[in-house]
């Protein structure tokens, strides 16, 4: 006898983007010059201010740079289609209640600690192990790792890179290539350990799963917080090593 008050729950409906593979690539070719100019321009404001530029701090502000010219970039680009910049990147409530996002970030990081334990994944120093031993550097880290590189990354991965690929590839092969590319991103940091690659990659097929069934990447952002969340407030107590961002 009940009526349904709230229309029916569809979830992972095709996305049509209207950016493609050439807005990708224009994207993706401005990326590294942006940090170098980010990384330059604060190596200079380091030397004149007599800061170490290889610090936590300076180096999140040339990263910061970075991200500031290629969201620049997006808005220009997106402005000249008249759509809205975070709109179009699906920053748009999901149907999943927080509480329920959060503990798919918490299970995913315990989710690759017993991982990463099956991998052996070798406890070798890293260029980012490295920061955390000046504490200015682990809480400016921590702080990032947790409120802004969640909603920068799922902007760029699970918002403008993944829909062209499910779009042009099938769901699970956009899925996968996105989340490949964004462990591919992360290497560096992890001394190019392939282990930490594979954890990575697994973080952000989930992610892009989250982003996907849900259609928000305001979603896949909370649980990216989540699960960055613990790590880091172990690096902020500890000093330590803090899983992957």
């Amino acid at each position: 006898m009940s009526t349904a008050s709230n229309p029916p729950l569809i979830l992972a409906e095709r996305e049509q983007p209207f950016w493609g593979f050439a807005e990708v690539l224009l994207i993706g070719a401005l990326f590294l010059p942006a940090v170098l100019a980010g990384a330059y321009a604060v190596q200079a404001g380091s030397e004149y201010l007599g800061v170490d530029g290889k610090k936590g701090v300076p180096l999140l502000a040339a990263e910061s740079i970075g991200y500031a010219i290629v969201f620049l970039a997006l808005r220009v680009l997106f402005a000249r289609h008249g759509r809205p910049l975070f709109r179009s990147l699906a920053w748009v409530p999901g149907p999943f209640k927080p509480v329920h996002l959060i503990a798919v970030g918490i299970s995913l990081a315990f989710a690759t600690v017993l991982l990463g334990n099956i991998l052996r994944v070798p406890n070798v120093s890293t260029p980012f192990d490295k920061l955390l031993n000046d504490p200015s550097s682990r809480i400016a880290i921590a702080l990032f790792g947790v409120m802004i590189a969640p909603i920068v990354e799922e902007l760029l991965f699970r918002g403008f890179l993944q829909p062209v690929m499910v779009d042009s590839l099938g769901v699970f092969p956009g899925i996968l290539i996105t989340s490949l590319l964004f462990g591919g991103l992360h290497l560096a940091q992890n001394a190019f350990i392939w282990q930490s690659g594979v954890l990575i990659t697994f973080v952000g097929f989930v992610l892009g799963v989250v982003r996907h069934v849900s259609g928000s990447t305001r979603a896949s952002a909370i649980s990216h917080f989540s699960y960055n969340l613990l790590p880091f407030l172990v690096v902020v107590a500890t000093g330590g090593p803090g899983g992957q961002k």
